[in-house]
């Protein structure tokens, strides 16, 4: 036994060094050169049908059920020397290789060196941030919106996927390399989420997005309002966030409690929470009509409406607004299916 694993481990070694093609080929003549030999040996009993391919494998992996066998000298002389010992060193590069395949391209997506430019309709969230980025990751999987597309993490200072198992992993120098990001798969993601440690590296990300183009709908997180204000006047079509903390906190002194809604507004879960839904091109109404229809059948309040190719947003919109097509936001308990409306 010890002698058959010596010969395995030297065999997969000397044949790592094949390519598929090349081991292919040689399993494939080392199969029909056994099929001749028996032949010359006189062994048509092995050969009737699929009976030598069952023989040749069972063999050739040493497994060997014992209800067919070679009857002739020749024949055991040919099994034992050339079809098992060949079987062997052949098959021993197959399983080999595939497992050294298997490994390098999990090694190869752990350390963020895959590319998922084909890639369609996934989320892509770029930069990670520790426990706020996991805060985010868990959010979007709470939402039935996003939690079943996949999830694309680009960095630049992880060395390894944070999340594996849950989301795939891409890394590179910097993060506003264009090269990095449409190997996360930008340009044909569904949303693009960007929150660093940078105010200006969000900045420029956000103009190298912009740049390349891209589909998606893309949120940048800025900590200063003016770099968030910044980075809408360069790129208005991209949604930028700022830090509110300041705003809260003055709000809260006010209006005690108002902390609290924002916040149960944001999370998903338990409890009401704000979502937006975009109308059908033909409908029409009016605000006050839809606010009624949203209680009356979907237990829904609409808080804001933006009209078609619109910038500006109706916040509690007047009753008598006509509604031509547009998004319009809302608070509800779940998110309205897509042809609720």
């Amino acid at each position: 036994m010890s002698l058959i694993l010596l010969l395995r481990h030297q065999t997969s070694a000397f044949f790592q060094r094949f390519g598929w093609a090349g081991i292919g080929s040689l399993l494939a003549i080392h199969y029909l050169a056994s099929y001749l030999l028996l032949a010359l040996a006189g062994e048509q009993h092995l050969l009737q049908g699929q009976d030598f391919t069952y023989f040749y494998f069972t063999t050739a992996t040493t497994v060997g059920y014992g209800d067919l066998s070679p009857k002739s000298a020749f024949g055991k002389l040919v099994t034992a020397l050339w079809i098992m010992l060949g079987g062997i060193a052949l098959l021993t590069a197959v399983i080999g290789k595939a497992s050294a395949s298997v490994g390098e391209l999990w090694r190869k997506n752990m350390k963020g060196l895959g590319d998922y430019s084909n890639l369609k309709g996934h989320t892509v969230l770029i930069g990670w941030e520790g426990e706020a980025s996991e805060r985010i990751v868990e959010l979007l999987y709470q939402d039935e919106a996003t939690r079943d597309d996949s999830l694309v993490i680009c960095d630049a200072l992880i060395e390894e996927n944070p999340l594996p198992g849950r989301a795939s992993f891409v890394r590179g120098d910097s993060l506003d390399n264009p090269v990095l990001l449409r190997r996360a798969g930008i340009e044909n993601a569904e949303r693009i989420l960007v929150h660093t440690r940078s105010d200006s590296l969000t900045l420029a990300i956000v103009l190298t997005i912009k740049a390349i183009g891209t589909r998606a709908h893309v949120v940048a997180h800025f900590n200063d309002s003016e770099r968030a204000a910044l980075a809408r006047r360069y790129a208005p079509e991209l949604e930028c966030t700022s830090n509110m903390a300041i705003e809260m906190l003055v709000r809260a002194s006010q209006d005690p409690g108002s902390s609290a809604v924002v916040t149960e507004l944001l999370c998903v879960g338990d409890g009401a929470t704000q979502f937006r839904h975009v109308l059908p091109e033909g409908f029409s109404g009016t605000c006050g009509e839809l606010y009624i229809r949203l209680r009356q059948d979907h237990g829904a309040t609409l808080i804001g409406y933006r009209a078609s190719g619109s910038s500006r947003f109706e916040i509690n919109p007047a009753n008598a607004l006509e509604i031509r097509g547009g998004e319009i936001f809302y608070i509800a308990s779940e998110r309205l299916e897509e042809n609720a409306l």
